[in-house]
């Protein structure tokens, strides 16, 4: 969604984006519904000879100044194509997820020499890449997401439709989540938290918004059975798959954010800034977004008792949730707009060419 939403946004702004996708997928059929130019190519592994031809193909009509990779895996297909192509262009790579495999052997070093930037999304990843491949520091930097502050705004979007249409008062105090069910994202934790918290908070609700990725069904299926044995499926709701992430996130008053491990958090920053104040977990790339105590909570993760405590600190002081808001949402503007990011995009390519 990341890369989607640059694509759009480096378009906006006047560049030519061709955006190469696997064809079929939902990343495909979301680029062709923003009407954007397409690359058809299914790289889902390191070796595909036919793929590598097309791309050479394509680079060799020289419309390409800069190739920017979102997978390391890519540069098996795009460091060959571009040498097939007889021309040198520029690599900028983002780095999203780090690697437990140190990446310096002869073909490693082949594809990496020719990366002119990595653009790490959080600290914990930019170190992790230093200590994992053969880029030196200099063409390494820390580049965060970033999110749409017009579109994540408090006063642009109702606060009560989606509140309403899973029956939930007005007046009710929301507490919220967003994301993936996977192995990873804590939301067991958040059950047993809401579990705990009923007792003395009995008019709170939850809201869970998101679904199981392909392959992660089993997990899912295992959360809802969580909830039906712990009994909260008075006041906990699965909303499924939401495209409508600004109204979602309007309809919470916190979010908790129970990752056991993240490199960085995409739905904090739009918590954030939709004036939301967040527990998160204190683990990794967050470290980069949350400041303890002045936008929200950090608690240890893995610790349901822990979490229920700091959302339990939060639900009970309202002039706390609102100064943690607030101060979210400055943040926001300050460090993760998505202006800025493309402002910065746009400095590291210029550099590079």
């Amino acid at each position: 969604m990341q890369a989607l939403e640059l694509t759009i946004g480096l378009r906006e702004r006047g560049h030519h984006v061709t955006f190469a996708v696997p064809p079929g997928s939902r990343l495909a059929t979301e680029a062709t519904h923003h009407e954007l130019t397409l690359l058809p190519l299914d790289v889902t592994g390191y070796v595909h000879p036919l793929i590598l031809w097309r791309l050479s193909k394509t680079l060799r009509t020289g419309a390409t100044d800069i190739i920017h990779c979102q997978h390391s895996r890519d540069l098996a297909t795009v460091v060959p194509a571009m040498q097939l192509c007889g021309r040198a262009i520029p690599i900028v790579m983002s780095k999203r997820v780090g690697s437990y495999i140190t990446k310096r052997d002869l073909f490693h070093r082949y594809t990496h020499r020719h990366i002119g930037r990595v653009l790490a999304i959080s600290d914990v990843i930019h170190r992790n890449v230093l200590a994992t491949t053969p880029v030196p520091p200099e063409r390494v930097l820390t580049v965060h997401d970033a999110v749409d502050t017009s579109l994540f705004a408090p006063d642009t979007v109702d606060r009560f439709s989606v509140r309403r249409e899973a029956g939930i008062p007005d007046d009710a105090l929301v507490v919220g989540f967003v994301g993936r069910f996977s192995p990873g994202k804590g939301l067991e934790d958040l059950l047993h938290a809401a579990h705990l918290l009923h007792r003395d908070h009995p008019a709170v609700q939850y809201l869970i918004a998101g679904e199981a990725s392909h392959g992660e069904e089993t997990y899912a299926a295992s959360v809802f059975d969580l909830a039906r044995r712990l009994g909260i499926q008075d006041f906990v709701r699965f909303m499924g798959f939401r495209s409508d992430i600004p109204a979602v996130m309007a309809s919470f008053d916190i979010l908790a954010f129970p990752s056991h491990a993240e490199s960085f958090g995409v739905v904090l920053i739009e918590a954030m800034a939709m004036g939301k104040p967040v527990v998160s977990t204190n683990c990794d790339g967050v470290l980069d977004i949350v400041v303890n105590g002045t936008t929200g909570l950090m608690v240890q993760p893995k610790d349901p008792e822990a979490l229920a405590r700091g959302l339990e600190q939060v639900i009970t002081d309202a002039d706390l949730r609102q100064r943690m808001g607030t101060a979210g949402r400055a943040r926001v503007l300050e460090h993760f707009d998505r202006t800025g990011q493309l402002r910065t995009l746009e400095e590291i390519y210029f550099s590079l060419l």
